[in-house]
């Protein structure tokens, strides 16, 4: 079984509000996708890629704003999306922080690919969607890149502006819009969605970045991407919930069946189904987690305690203890002496 692809509700911040601020039925609009207020109001929840956008494409039916995509976009506060978009704000550079923002997008969204390429003087930051069950990708492309330029100007400041953008869907009657919102000459039919800017904008640093936060922000979305197992379907999905989650605390079955869209009693039957319980599948995912901070020197055991989610050093020990035989600082000194060995 493959997961089907989701995106962080994050994406989804303030929809129910734009939706009402042009007068039309938020609660229509959603039934009409199958979800209700309460299916996208945790911003740490996932939904179907595929769902959220049919929510667009629905919305800007019912609002009769067929910019409706790009109007949520341009308004779209792109900090709400949270490491992704901070990493890229503390890159040293903007290479860095265009090749951050390709490397850890699936993180935030698994229906999207993005790649920087360089051609002839001009740089080309794709933007793609490969989820082939997206029927209708207008609004979807448009919101990303209305809100891909928003954080561009986080970094480069609020009047840049790219040399051209590119859809990949055909052109509405009327682009004036598009024009305007991105203040560039605007192509559509394209092989992929894509900003065309100058390359010399790759050499520039990231204005304000801190040096000191960007390994930190590294280091947890590489925990996300590389040290989660490679398990399909359900076990990949609520795994990686359950690491989104240890930032927060203790990852509980409330708050990883919120990241996974859905309720606990759902989320236990179907893990149940695959021959696993929840605490073991928390457990093993917080060993995993520890064994690979341990092998960072510059974190403390208490700051790693608090990154897998325990309260006290204490907690964490005894579940270490448990885990592997031994306290982790001397499990930590016989893998340094393995190293030196």
């Amino acid at each position: 079984m493959r997961a089907i692809p989701a995106i962080s509700l994050s994406a989804a911040t303030g929809l129910v509000d734009a939706i009402s601020a042009e007068g039309a039925d938020v609660d229509l609009v959603l039934r009409s996708c199958g979800q209700h207020r309460q299916d996208i109001a945790n911003p740490h929840g996932r939904i179907a890629c595929a769902v959220f956008a049919r929510l667009l494409d629905r919305a800007a039916a019912a609002t009769g704003d067929a910019y409706f995509g790009l109007h949520f976009g341009e308004r779209y506060n792109p900090k709400n999306i949270g490491p992704i978009v901070y990493l890229a704000l503390n890159s040293p550079t903007f290479a860095a922080a265009f090749e951050n923002w390709a490397r850890y997008l699936h993180a935030h969204n698994e229906s999207a690919r993005m790649s920087v390429e360089n051609e002839r003087g001009r740089a080309y930051l794709r933007h793609e969607l490969i989820d082939r069950s997206i029927e209708a990708p207008r609004q979807h492309n448009e919101y990303s890149l209305a809100m891909g330029q928003n954080v561009i100007r986080l970094m480069a400041g609020s009047l840049w502006a790219p040399v051209e953008v590119q859809f990949s869907h055909q052109a509405p009657a009327d682009v004036s819009e598009h024009t305007r919102v991105f203040g560039a000459p605007v192509a559509f039919g394209c092989a992929t969605n894509a900003f065309v800017i100058d390359q010399e904008l790759l050499d520039r640093p990231v204005p304000a970045a801190d040096p000191r936060l960007y390994p930190v922000l590294k280091r947890y979305l590489d925990q996300v991407l590389i040290e989660m197992p490679r398990e399909e379907g359900l076990l990949h999905a609520v795994r990686r919930a359950v690491g989104e989650s240890m930032r927060e605390g203790n990852p509980t079955l409330a708050r990883v069946a919120r990241k996974t869209a859905m309720s606990g009693r759902t989320l236990q039957r179907r893990l149940r189904e695959q021959g696993v319980d929840f605490e073991w599948l928390v457990d093993d995912t917080r060993r995993r987690f520890a064994l690979s901070y341990l092998r960072d020197r510059r974190l403390t055991v208490t700051e790693i305690a608090c990154l897998v989610g325990y309260s006290e050093v204490s907690a964490f020990n005894r579940a270490f203890r448990r885990w592997m035989g031994t306290p982790p600082l001397d499990y930590r000194r016989k893998m340094t002496r393995g190293s030196e060995s």
